[in-house]
């Protein structure tokens, strides 16, 4: 009756576990990183699409319409964009806060769900938030690249979100005339790819911008240092 030899792994047995992990755990960071990317992505399309519709309504109708954001990017005071006529069919003026109440219930309003894979991996950057700070380090400075570098109106736009005048959360509201149909603020919403809440350094990051006394709204995104593709492109 023979005895059963026990043997240990071989060298090459064992590099070749060594291999398959590396390969796996830089598959997985790769799908992380790329996850946050296209949460950014599509939380500016979907931005960009509540502003062009309510842009939309404006010209179809010709009335003013006011877009008004609030919140934050948590479940207790969920952020919200919505917009409305700025004034009823009597010739009231509908406030703001009106807007957004209606907006709670309307699907023309964008607004941060918990449950939303988008918004796990991508958030909106309001007042007081670091966010924008903590992803712009290590990644090419807005001021450096076109149009911000060059013009003017472009230039002074952008200063730190989490105190800029410029920001959408700071302004509260912006109208825009159903005389010309022209937005009439210049301001931007800025965006940044999360992970458990927080901002990555160095990540993904988005921006919207809409000029004074313009129709047109631009959109910016930047891949993030952190997946190696550090550069500003106009979407």
């Amino acid at each position: 009756m023979s005895t059963l030899r026990r043997q240990g792994y071989s060298l090459i047995e064992l590099l070749v576990v060594l291999v398959i992990v590396g390969v796996l755990v830089m598959v997985g960071v790769s799908k992380i990183g790329s996850r946050s990317g296209g949460a950014v992505r599509a939380t500016l399309d979907e931005l960009e699409g509540t502003l062009s519709t309510a842009h939309k309504r404006c010209v179809a109708t010709g009335r003013d319409v006011t877009i008004a954001v609030q919140g934050e990017w948590t479940s207790t005071n969920p952020f919200l964009l919505a917009y409305g006529d700025s004034t009823s069919q009597a010739g009231v003026a509908v406030p703001s806060t009106t807007i957004l109440t209606q907006g709670l219930t309307s699907s023309e309003a964008y607004r941060f769900l918990p449950t939303s894979r988008d918004c796990l991996h991508a958030g909106v950057v309001v007042t007081g938030s670091d966010w924008w700070s903590v992803a712009a380090s290590g990644n090419t400075a807005l001021s450096s690249v076109d149009p911000f570098k060059n013009m003017d109106s472009f230039k002074s736009l952008l200063s730190d979100p989490r105190s800029d005048p410029g920001n959408l959360s700071s302004l509260g509201a912006v109208r825009i005339s159903g005389v010309n149909k022209r937005f009439n603020t210049s301001f931007y919403i800025a965006v940044v790819g999360i992970r458990n809440g927080e901002a990555i350094t160095g990540g993904p990051m988005g921006l919207i911008v809409v000029l004074n006394n313009g129709a047109t709204i631009y959109k910016f995104y930047n891949p993030g240092s952190s997946e190696g593709n550090d550069a500003w492109r106009k979407l």
